[in-house]
């Protein structure tokens, strides 16, 4: 009718008043007639526009689902076939079965976390990737990216016995005014090297926060230094020597996680710095690195709050208004991170299902808002436990799909919301996913048989063999255990020639070792029998039984672990209901202040050895005559034929005997600032 009505009215400047008239009588009248096929012809083309704009919606979504499964990265630790509920599932899934095989193959997905559960040994853990690797071939699918976290230190997913520990990133900073970034290297060579034979392509390492916040719970000891510009040269050495050894880099946690107060595991931490000090400090490390000669082929985000340089906010899912986290920030992820940074490579997120963001949004905001600030890939976004779990995950995929198709097709009206992702980004990311695992050769792993990988891994795993993988490993080890232990204070007290000593220890396991470690120093320098006693402080002894065998001794050492490690990490040696009313880290430190005050009133030879994190050797100045630092509490359990003769050892506290009794000198020089005589 439009069409018509403009041609009447042209046609009426040219006609008098009776043809207008006349017009108008034979237009209405041709309306009244025509009128319904008209109205039929335009609800047939509205019906036609829809079921277009129907398909169009559906071939979008179907887009958006190809390349949503490759920027996801899912972790498998635990499944149970027999539908337990998910949240008390706790089965170790170290043999993928068909039903986790099919989800990564129909959903496309890019990879997969593995952690210690997920590990048992060698042919396991081989057979275990290249069963998921071949299958995603068979399937005409990417390769996996198959990870951990494997920074070393307190973080290590493979056990001891297929991969050295070392002695963390701490150590290594301890290294770097005698040694440089020899260590830095050394260490991410071989971590490489082990890694890649067992189907391992990507490691979540290293950290790159600078500790600079003396209560850290959750970084400490795996940062380098609380000097930036130390970080950053550590960082990067280890960062160009991992991924030349063919494994996939992640530097970690942008913006910078070194000064919090909580751990994101368990809440979402805040850092105040300014714009100015954040570039100076926190972000220096990944700038440097990003703009090196070996940049990271991924950086991770961190769930931290950084006003600074993004004061947004958002509802969460209490409906309670927050400052955006950086890991869903796009003025953090893009416009810092990608764009000021010049970064190029993979934006990944910390895991989504820690505290720090699951607590305040669900499973799909999480998702959406973390492609739509930037990242490329979803670490953990959702979690499989059992067969409901996998028909939730295809739903939460369909859902995400087509709330992201739908923000594709449209322009955001309020872009700080970041809740609208483009068509155009996620092609540019599902590229760079694709260019990363053809430039690592993700592809090759199973362009091998398994039996020759079985074969290498044996061989690497020799220990008859002197140069084998596992070998220069552990050399490695002790060398960086030794270079890194740092003398305090008390120079002029060493070496300490006494044969009778009392130990207060963390726990049992670190008793254990430091027994063997002075009876192995002690045997080289003293004709007399060591006299040694121990307590363990997992569960606090009697005092008058600590006064009782300080009386018998002529020297006491206090090993200190701050922050208190896990229950986890104890070793297995406590008592159960030692573990079970543990001492807490305030009543642990009055005990051995008491005991201390005691020693020194008596003229004994006084030790206060840190062995994490060494700020608390202000508070005990004054109690001790000597303080050397480790950086280190790991121990290893060697099985002798059965559980009685069980060893435990630990290089770092071998390298403490050995400075105590005149062995050896102390190298190392704390990365972190304290009082040093």
């Amino acid at each position: 009718m439009l069409f018509q009505q403009v041609i009447y009215k042209k046609r009426a400047s040219k006609l008098g008043l009776s043809s207008i008239l006349s017009g108008l009588f034979i237009l209405l009248s041709a309306c009244l007639f025509t009128g319904n096929a008209i109205a039929t012809a335009q609800s047939s083309k509205m019906s036609t526009t829809k079921a277009a704009e129907a398909k169009v919606d559906a071939e979008t979504v179907s887009a958006i689902k190809g390349m949503l499964g490759q920027k996801i990265i899912l972790d498998f630790r635990y499944f149970c076939e027999d539908n337990t509920p998910s949240s008390r599932c706790r089965t170790p899934m170290t043999v993928i079965p068909p039903s986790l095989l099919n989800v990564l193959s129909t959903h496309n997905i890019g990879g997969v976390i593995l952690f210690s559960e997920n590990i048992l040994n060698t042919e396991q853990l081989i057979t275990l990737n290249y069963t998921m690797q071949q299958h995603m071939v068979k399937a005409g699918r990417q390769p996996l990216f198959i990870a951990v976290d494997q920074e070393g230190g307190r973080v290590a997913r493979l056990p001891s016995d297929m991969l050295s520990p070392f002695a963390g990133n701490m150590a290594i900073g301890a290294t770097f005014y005698q040694r440089g970034s020899a260590f830095a290297q050394s260490v991410a060579s071989h971590i490489g090297q082990t890694l890649l034979p067992l189907g391992i392509n990507t490691n979540f390492a290293p950290s790159v926060d600078v500790n600079s916040e003396p209560k850290n719970p959750v970084i400490n000891v795996r940062s380098f230094s609380e000097t930036p510009e130390q970080v950053a040269a550590l960082g990067q050495a280890f960062v160009g020597a991992m991924q030349r050894a063919g494994i996939i880099g992640a530097i970690k946690h942008f913006p910078g996680h070194g000064d919090t107060h909580v751990d994101s595991h368990s809440g979402l931490p805040q850092v105040t710095h300014t714009k100015t000090q954040a570039m100076a400090g926190d972000i220096l490390p990944f700038a440097n690195i990003i703009n090196s000669e070996t940049p990271p082929a991924m950086v991770m985000s961190a769930h931290i709050q950084y006003p600074s340089l993004d004061d947004s906010t958002i509802i969460d899912k209490h409906g309670k208004s927050q400052i955006v986290p950086a890991t869903l920030s796009k003025k953090i992820l893009t416009d810092l991170l990608r764009n000021q940074l010049g970064y190029q490579g993979l934006i990944v997120t910390d895991a989504l299902d820690m505290a720090g963001i699951s607590q305040f949004f669900s499973n799909e905001e999480a998702l959406v808002r973390a492609f739509s600030a930037g990242a490329d890939i979803a670490l953990m976004p959702f979690t499989i436990r059992n067969y409901a779990d996998i028909k939730a995950f295809a739903d939460f995929l369909d859902n995400a799909a087509t709330r992201m198709a739908k923000g594709a097709s449209e322009k955001p009206i309020n872009s700080s919301t970041n809740t609208i992702l483009e068509s155009a980004f996620l092609k540019s990311s599902y590229n760079r996913i694709t260019k990363a695992k053809q430039r690592f050769a993700l592809q090759n792993f199973t362009s091998k048989p398994i039996a020759w990988w079985l074969k290498e891994a044996k061989e690497n795993a020799s220990v008859d063999n002197a140069n084998s993988l596992k070998n220069r490993g552990i050399q490695i080890e002790k060398a960086l255990s030794r270079a890194s232990v740092s003398l305090l204070f008390g120079k002029e007290k060493l070496p300490i020639t006494s044969t009778r000593w009392l130990a207060l220890m963390p726990d049992a396991a670190r008793c254990l070792a430091f027994e063997s470690a002075l009876t192995r120093s002690k045997r080289n320098v003293a004709d007399k029998p060591l006299e040694f006693a121990c307590l363990p402080l997992t569960a606090l002894p009697k005092t008058q039984l600590a006064m009782n065998l300080l009386k018998q001794a002529d020297v006491l050492v206090v090993g200190n672990i701050s922050p208190l490690h896990a229950n986890y990490e104890l070793g297995g040696f406590d008592l159960p209901e030692h573990v079970k009313r543990r001492a807490s880290e305030s009543e642990v430190m009055v005990f051995s202040k008491k005991v201390m005050v005691a020693a020194k009133a008596q003229n004994k030879t006084v030790v206060f050895a840190p062995l994490r994190m060494p700020y608390d050797i202000n508070k005990m100045e004054a109690f001790a005559d000597i303080a050397i630092a480790t950086f280190n509490y790991a121990v290893s359990v060697n099985a002798q034929g059965n559980e009685e003769n069980q060893q435990v050892t630990s290089y770092s506290l071998n390298a403490l005997a050995d400075i105590l009794t005149g062995n050896a000198l102390a190298e190392g020089r704390s990365p972190v600032s304290l009082k040093q005589k």
